[in-house]
């Protein structure tokens, strides 16, 4: 997750998996298939793993609150022969086995691999989204998992496509064919039981504007708001909402630390308190808001408050001269503890970018939110 522009990608650590087209895709869902997002807990603290990361830290977030690991990052690429490959930065073995030390101790963890990334590759659009999805499972129970330690793969993927730091990039357009490959590989995953989560960044989700666009180097929406950064988005993932429905997507984890960000604008200038922002945020996402597509038209786009996953940035964003939203989980808890919050419209979690930086300036997200959350014993 990019998070910033002029955020440089971590050197990755290539283990591709190179796989041919002319693999017949699965049209429909197997008797036996187990829906994977049984296992989504009621109440959820989500973590995602810093660029590449595999290491104690995971374990300890876990212990502390985070009941969805998000690992970083894939892409999905064409090889030199012309074959769809899965390119992966991580260590399988490190989470195989990450993923058995949790187990052992009694801490039930749903996995997800993350797609993209901040000045990463867009999806290959040389293959189709069922195309796509065969590799990716073929990936996930070939490679990724471990029987020796008892690692059945991932239980899913979080679509993490973004911009990139370079103007000039074709990564800063997110065109319908690339967005149609995303929703086709979404619903082939479902099909198969498969979570299928997104991360967009809040300006490519954003239920107070109603233009789309699929460019990804725009100015903000906000008029008087940082109009020298042209690293925002227009409702681009609005689109796999409107064409393949919120069926199709288990959860949507929107980034409210998006550099120069909405809710940064409305909390910090506009001195709406957090966890009033977030109350109203969540109940006008869950009720809808129309949306002007170029190619579409008018489509109305919603996200139901039980698969808003609100994404909040830990340390790290308090050294931005304001440029990153930095929120205190104690700023959040007093709106769960008031009297109205049991007739309020609940969202189904808090996540946060990343685990790597847990710690930094002394910000402990994953205890934080577990503090009023409970999604751990403490």
């Amino acid at each position: 997750i990019g998070r910033m522009a002029s955020l440089l990608a971590a050197p990755l650590l290539m283990a591709a998996l190179s796989l041919g087209r002319q693999v017949e895709p699965e049209t429909s869902l197997g008797e036996n298939t187990f829906d994977r997002s049984m296992k989504l807990p009621e109440k959820i603290i989500l973590g995602y793993a810093n660029w590449c990361e595999c290491d104690n830290k995971i374990v300890k977030a876990v212990e502390d609150g985070v009941n969805v690991v998000v690992w970083f990052n894939t892409n999905l690429k064409q090889d030199d022969d012309g074959n769809a490959f899965v390119e992966s930065c991580t260590n399988l073995t490190c989470v195989a086995k990450t993923a058995k030390t949790l187990e052992e101790r009694g801490l039930s963890t749903v996995h997800l691999m993350s797609i993209g990334g901040w000045n990463s590759p867009h999806p290959d659009t040389a293959f189709t989204g069922q195309e796509w999805f065969q590799a990716w499972k073929k990936w996930n129970t070939e490679t990724a998992a471990s029987e020796t330690h008892g690692f059945h793969g991932f239980d899913g993927f979080d679509w993490d496509i973004e911009g990139n730091d370079d103007q000039h990039s074709n990564w800063n357009m997110l065109p319908t064919k690339t967005l149609n490959v995303m929703g086709e590989m979404s619903m082939e995953a479902k099909k198969h039981g498969y979570i299928v989560a997104m991360a967009p960044a809040q300006s490519y989700l954003d239920a107070s504007a109603h233009e789309a666009s699929y460019k990804l180097n725009n100015n903000p929406s906000v008029p008087d708001w940082h109009q020298d950064f042209p690293y925002h988005g227009r409702n681009n993932y609005a689109y796999l909402l409107a064409e393949y429905g919120t069926e199709n997507f288990d959860l949507v984890t929107l980034q409210l630390y998006e550099g120069w960000s909405r809710a940064n604008y409305e909390i910090t200038k506009q001195k709406v308190t957090p966890s009033e922002y977030v109350r109203s945020l969540v109940k006008r996402m869950d009720e809808g808001w129309q949306v002007t597509f170029p190619d579409l038209g008018e489509k109305k786009v919603s996200v139901p408050a039980s698969k808003l996953i609100v994404g909040l940035a830990n340390g790290w964003a308090k050294d931005s001269n304001g440029k990153f939203l930095f929120i205190q989980p104690s700023e959040l808890a007093a709106a769960s503890r008031s009297e109205s919050s049991a007739q309020q419209l609940q969202h189904r979690g808090y996540g946060f970018w990343n685990i790597g930086d847990e710690g930094t300036a002394e910000v402990h997200l994953a205890s934080g939110l577990n503090a009023f959350m409970n999604t751990r014993n403490q």
